[in-house]
């Protein structure tokens, strides 16, 4: 499927008055394309991805899918463990399946072979709080992939990982998009972390979010973490980093103009 988003727009009302969060944004996503989404604190990058989800109604401008083709529209892994503590592992995997009317069978079916694909396979009937921080985001990951989404948008789902656990599973991400040949939306604050699984970095500007910048991300795949060290690799990130400078510190000043 392809994304399109067309002269979106988002304005928050507070008590110290309005915020605009986005401004005439412009994004197209091709089909099967992974796409990181990299900007300062505030920026609107989480706005744009609620609105994008159908979470968050859009100020102005509209959101397009095109040929999606019988398929979920959209699946959403966010940063935060989002498991339901009374449900076993197999069962939260296959919780939207059951939502939308699949079968038991079939849909445990489907949440059993996502599982063995993540490694937690033999947790199948485990409860969530039996579980690691990093095996919980593996939980979430697998859930999104059940519905066999469209679009899957990903919220910073590895932020709260330590750095050796948030590599692997960058890894496994990509194997498992490789795989299903997704379309994916990711939001992060790691440089790093776009340039290893996107195949294009949108740079956004701080608070109202508008696109600065595309930079097209041309190593080959598979990658491996070795590619980090690639002067290349370093090159890239040195230049979006320059890119977002200023406006990091701009919303590490506090500037009021900042939005979700």
């Amino acid at each position: 499927m392809r994304l399109i988003c067309q002269h979106l727009s988002k304005v928050y009302a507070t008590r110290s008055g309005r915020i605009a969060a986005l401004v005439d944004l412009n994004l197209v996503v091709r089909d099967r394309e992974f796409v990181c989404i990299v900007g300062p604190s505030g920026c609107g990058k989480t706005t744009l991805l609620k609105i994008v989800a159908g979470l968050l109604a859009p100020s102005g401008g509209e959101v397009v899918y095109e040929h999606i083709d019988g398929a979920a529209r959209n699946a959403m892994v966010f940063q935060e463990d989002s498991a339901f503590p009374w449900l076993t592992v197999i069962d939260n995997v296959a919780f939207p399946l059951e939502v939308e009317g699949v079968a038991r069978t079939e849909r445990r079916r489907r949440a059993q072979v996502i599982l063995d694909r993540v490694g937690l396979g033999r947790f199948a009937l485990n409860y969530p709080h039996e579980l690691s921080t990093g095996m919980k985001q593996r939980v979430g990951i697998a859930r999104a992939f059940a519905r066999r989404p469209a679009l899957l948008l990903m919220d910073e789902p590895f932020a709260s990982l330590d750095a050796q656990i948030r590599a692997v599973l960058q890894e496994e991400l990509v194997a498992l998009w490789s795989e299903h040949e997704r379309t994916v939306l990711y939001v992060t604050h790691d440089i790093e972390e776009a340039l290893f699984l996107g195949d294009r970095v949108i740079v956004m500007s701080g608070s109202p979010g508008q696109i600065m910048a595309e930079i097209p991300v041309s190593f080959p795949r598979p990658r491996s973490h070795a590619l980090r060290a690639d002067p290349r690799f370093v090159g890239l990130k040195e230049e979006i980093w320059e890119l977002i400078k200023s406006e990091v510190l701009t919303a590490l000043a506090g500037h009021p103009g900042v939005a979700p």
